[in-house]
């Protein structure tokens, strides 16, 4: 039976005519061309595999990718997958709208309580945490400039996620003697729902940003410079210029 021309083809077609189950190779390299960050690429490689397992040997059509939408959590990001591999038959599948809802923020002595709570080791993450703006992940990862008081990110290596410098308070340096504490973005997870549990008060690390958010805007500081400081850097030339982020400019 010959191909027929009109049918979309993808790249999971393509890995099953080279007698292959799934071509991660070209899949990866279709996520590194849209200029996609390691771990963004792990999640919907993933995605990939599952879908893969989930079709068998059925052919791919909008009603099936709809029931493999429905079937699994992640609904963004198997979508986002299924319109890099299917984009004809996904194009009219919409992403589901965010919910966003009213963030209800610990007060300065919930913050503290659990930090006391926290093991020693680990509670200069949480101070860094809720005073630079830093995401989870880019702070676990970033270099410390103990001359300027600075933290540098180096994690993200893709054009979809940006990060800035922060600093840290003086507070934080003899906890920084032996640098960061070395722990993954799932270990500090699980460190601080086991301290929530320990102490009544549930925080998790990333809500830390808002934390720090809300002191900086308490505080008078411009919203650019919170954006800034929480990876939300403008894109255009002039805006960057008229922020002054980067020109040094009040």
């Amino acid at each position: 039976m010959g191909s027929n021309p009109s049918q979309p083809v993808s790249l999971l077609e393509k890995a099953k005519k080279n007698g292959t189950i799934l071509s991660v190779t070209d899949f990866e390299r279709k996520l590194k061309l849209k200029g996609l960050c390691d771990k963004t690429i792990e999640t919907y490689i993933s995605c990939h595999n599952i879908f893969t397992r989930f079709i068998k040997n059925r052919n791919v059509t909008t009603d099936l990718i709809e029931d493999y939408l429905l079937k699994y959590n992640n609904r963004r990001n198997n979508l986002a997958v299924m319109k890099v591999l299917y984009p004809d038959l996904s194009k009219d599948i919409k992403f589901p709208r965010r919910n966003f809802r009213p963030k209800i923020l610990p007060n300065k002595e919930q913050l503290r309580i659990f930090y006391d709570s926290l093991p020693s080791q680990y509670k200069v993450i949480f101070l860094l945490l809720a005073s630079s703006g830093l995401r989870v992940g880019e702070l676990l990862d970033a270099e410390i400039d103990f001359n300027n008081r600075m933290i540098v990110p180096r994690s993200h290596n893709g054009s979809t996620k940006h990060s800035w410098i922060s600093f840290f308070n003086i507070e934080c340096v003899p906890l920084l003697s032996n640098g960061i504490p070395e722990i993954t973005v799932d270990g500090l997870s699980h460190l601080f729902l086991k301290t929530s549990k320990k102490c009544g008060i549930k925080i998790h690390p990333h809500l830390l940003r808002s934390v720090f958010a809300r002191e900086m805007a308490m505080a008078g500081v411009q919203p650019q410079y919170v954006d800034a400081f929480c990876g939300r850097i403008p894109h255009s030339v002039l805006a960057r210029n008229l922020y002054g982020l980067f020109s040094g400019s009040p």
